[in-house]
């Protein structure tokens, strides 16, 4: 048996998030550049560390603030907007050279308005670059836990990030690009592998990096937490590779221009 860990452990120092390295070199020209649906900032920083003057908006003021405290201890200027990409963005046509969205599309209410408004305010000749994670069946490292997640306490303290997988497939994330008039549309799959030496150390890798694991696991009684622990164990055993553990993760990556 091995223990889901408490959250209150500080995480790693960050890396670049997984995706990030392809959309900053998809844009690496820009000089204004929209991240739609930015978070707490990672790709927004690292595109302002580039070089490019960015705009960040997302719809959570939380997140916002995070994103000013990073771009603060990274020393680069932000300007950050509380906006939602599900209605008119407040900012004139062809205001920006690139956009960028990364794990925002498949939460959109209707991905072909979002990305015909993502459209409108890129210039002619500017490129648009967004990033979803695939399939869950192409994501055991977050479906797997989930599914332990259901075994143990039931579907509903399970039924977080419904979005996951929405445009998974990179055929249906291409056309919907096209649907909202975006030209040059190129879809591939991104593929790396999370791995951890044991259960105990891959929970507390999830949990200090994902939102929905870090909250289920604080609430957890210790009688969850041990039940849990045992279905997390049997679960991840089919992923162990010698001496540690190996799940896959994958992403949907498109770009994509406006051409007039």
């Amino acid at each position: 048996m091995t223990d889901v860990a408490d959250p209150g452990a500080e995480p790693a120092a960050e890396a670049l998030p997984f995706g990030s390295a392809e959309i900053l070199a998809a844009v690496a020209s820009a000089r204004r550049v929209l991240d739609a649906g930015c978070g707490g900032g990672r790709l927004t920083v690292s595109l302002a560390q580039a070089g490019a003057d960015v705009t960040g908006i997302d719809t959570s003021a939380e997140r916002l603030q995070q994103a000013r405290r990073r771009a603060g201890d990274a020393g680069v200027a932000l300007h950050l907007l509380e906006a939602d990409f599900n209605a008119p963005l407040p900012f004139p046509d062809a205001a920006f050279d690139a956009v960028t969205s990364r794990l925002a599309l498949m939460a959109a209410g209707d991905p072909v308005a979002t990305l015909r408004e993502l459209r409108r305010v890129l210039e002619p000749g500017g490129r648009l670059v967004t990033v979803v994670w695939a399939s869950l069946p192409d994501n055991p490292w977050f479906a797997v836990p989930r599914q332990a997640v259901a075994a143990v306490l039931g579907d509903e303290r399970a039924s977080f990030a419904r979005a996951f997988g929405r445009l998974g497939d990179p055929v249906e994330a291409a056309d919907v690009h096209r649907a909202a008039g975006l030209e040059q549309v190129e879809a591939r799959l991104l593929r790396e592998r999370r791995t951890a030496t044991d259960p105990a150390e891959y929970w507390r890798a999830l949990a200090g990096e994902n939102g929905h694991f870090r909250r289920l696991t604080a609430a957890l009684s210790d009688t969850e937490r041990e039940a849990l622990a045992d279905e997390v164990q049997a679960r991840l055993a089919p992923y162990r590779e010698g001496d540690h553990l190996s799940l896959p993760r994958t992403l949907v990556l498109v770009t994509a221009a406006r051409l007039s």
